[in-house]
């Protein structure tokens, strides 16, 4: 019978030097692992070609096949020495081959689980729970490919590359769609039912032009057809921080200075931010303002800033009000958060938005389309201070819209192992009547469903939860990702929930609420 061996332990020194140099396509930390798991073999096997601790023919022979085919080359030991030796090369070839195959599947076994480990921020067995997706598609030169997903009952969790195959157009930081629908969406069969989207970049190598996302979708049911699609990505992101010392605000109101009516539904504005001293002085929006800045009665650049200019200012009540107008409808689209505010010269203090209104419509296919091509920040000050406010520009912008139609459709995979277990915990610290009636446990989170007659905090619902395992002893549930309570103030019904990777979730066999304990198994 051959005994199965580990295919690497009989490599050359020149073969382990090879495979020690082999480089991580996703990231430098797994390079540096897979180097120094060799590098005491290396040393190992050099050391015994200097001293001699085996002739030639001797290392020739050495069992190491893992597989009777290899098994069945390395032996026939009756054979001349000289077609030994011949078939040693062969050997040493077919054994780096081996030790490539298995080195590929640590490869792909590290990168989930890293990916996984970095969304999570923690997790040592994550990646075990993890089913392969393989769904793609590619539009203007972008492929979409669908990875490595885990379904754990509550939250689908999928793990997305997104590859230049044509250039180099994606960057670390992107942005899909200008609106939720037109971004990156995650949707079951049951498209008016619950679904997701939402994302995050996990990572990217410049190297191979991949930007590696995950995507998360809720209400998705096992073994259901879902469907991943995008329309719009935005790349170059630039960050932006400047004050524009050299522009005199105060020097251009003799410039503009004239208001008009604004139809905030004809218009399709939207809102702003808006101050607490806004909502205090009886107003609730912007679109409470029935009036804003004529557009484009002048074009000032604002130094250092390519992105917008400002197309009006005024000064009237008691407020500067400043119209910026975007470059295009890339650089300054809903895709950007370019904010503004003043800084006083003189104390070097900030002087924030009073309220701030975008507005702007263009007309697509015989309606209008809101596109925010004018943001006008509106400014409460002295007129005694207007010569010493400087405009201060921060938030970041895109310069690439990448337009195109990409969508996927792949099975949910089955959901991981669900603990569940009916309770009668009480939160006493929550106010009244509350009391846990169910828990669920997954290798990925822990949601605690409770009832409630009066809450002291509704929006903020705490509890102590403590995972008991086999042998007796206790870790506490944490919030690595999200965590955080819900509540039905109709229904007297809600949820706690901690998202958070559990660590030998195979040996918990129950939960302490509060020091209620739960048995699970």
């Amino acid at each position: 019978m051959t005994s199965m061996k580990n295919p690497l332990e009989n490599l050359s020194a020149e073969a382990l030097a090879d495979l020690a140099a082999y480089e991580h396509a996703f990231d430098e930390g797994a390079t540096a692992r897979i180097a120094a798991r060799f590098a005491g073999k290396i040393a190992t096997a050099k050391t015994a070609q200097r001293d001699g601790a085996c002739d030639r023919t001797e290392r020739s022979t050495m069992p190491a096949a893992p597989t009777a085919a290899l098994a069945a080359t390395a032996g026939a030991e009756d054979r001349a020495s000289e077609t030994t030796h011949r078939r040693t090369g062969r050997l040493v070839a077919l054994l780096a081959a081996a030790a490539l195959v298995v080195l590929a599947g640590f490869t792909y076994a590290d990168r989930i689980q890293e990916l996984f480990v970095s969304y999570f921020g923690g997790g040592s067995n994550v990646a075990k729970q993890a089913q392969p997706v393989g769904a793609t598609a590619t539009d203007q030169g972008i492929r979409l490919d669908t990875v490595s997903a885990i379904n754990d009952g509550d939250t689908v969790y999928l793990i997305v590359d997104l590859v230049d195959t044509t250039g180099d157009r994606l960057t670390e930081d992107l942005f899909f769609g200008d609106s939720p629908l037109s971004g990156m969406r995650l949707i079951g069969e049951n498209a008016d039912g619950p679904y997701g989207y939402g994302e995050e970049t996990l990572a990217f190598d410049p190297e191979t032009r991949t930007a590696t996302l995950m995507v998360t979708g809720e209400g998705l049911a096992s073994s259901e057809t879902a469907t991943l699609s995008l329309s719009q990505i935005y790349t170059n992101k630039t960050d932006h921080d400047l004050v524009a010392d050299d522009l005199n605000l105060a020097d251009l109101l003799d410039r503009g200075g004239t208001f008009e009516p604004i139809d905030w539904n004809a218009e399709r504005g939207f809102s702003g931010g808006v101050s607490t001293e806004f909502l205090s002085d009886g107003l609730a929006a912007p679109e409470d303002i029935e009036e804003v800045l004529v557009r484009d009665q002048m074009h000032v650049e604002i130094p250092g800033l390519d992105t917008s200019h400002i197309s009006n200012i005024a000064y009237r009540d008691g407020f500067l009000h400043i119209q910026m107008n975007p470059a295009d409808s890339v650089s300054s689209g809903w895709a950007s958060a370019q904010l503004y505010d003043l800084i006083d010269t003189r104390t070097g203090e900030e002087v924030g938005s009073y309220y701030g209104a975008r507005y702007g419509s263009r007309q697509v296919d015989g309606s209008a389309q809101a596109v925010g091509d004018y943001q006008e920040e509106v400014f409460r000050v002295d007129a005694a201070d207007l010569p010493y406010l400087r405009l201060h520009v921060f938030g970041h912008s895109f310069d690439t819209l990448i337009e195109g139609d990409w969508e996927v459709s792949f099975t949910v995979p089955d959901s991981v192992e669900i603990l569940t277990a009916e309770t009668q915990a009480a939160l006493p610290d929550q106010g009244e009547g509350f009391v846990v009636n169910t828990v669920e446990v997954s290798p990925l989170s822990v949601i605690l469903s409770f009832t409630y007659e009066s809450a002291t905090d509704p929006h903020d619902v705490q509890a102590a939860v403590q995972l008991v395992y086999r042998n007796g002893s206790t870790s506490e549930v944490g919030k690595t990702i999200s965590g955080g309570s819900s509540l039905n103030e109709d229904t007297k019904e809600g949820t706690l929930y901690f998202v958070s990777p559990i660590e030998d979730f195979d040996d918990v066999v129950a939960l302490s609420i509060e020091g209620t304990t739960v048995d699970l198994r």
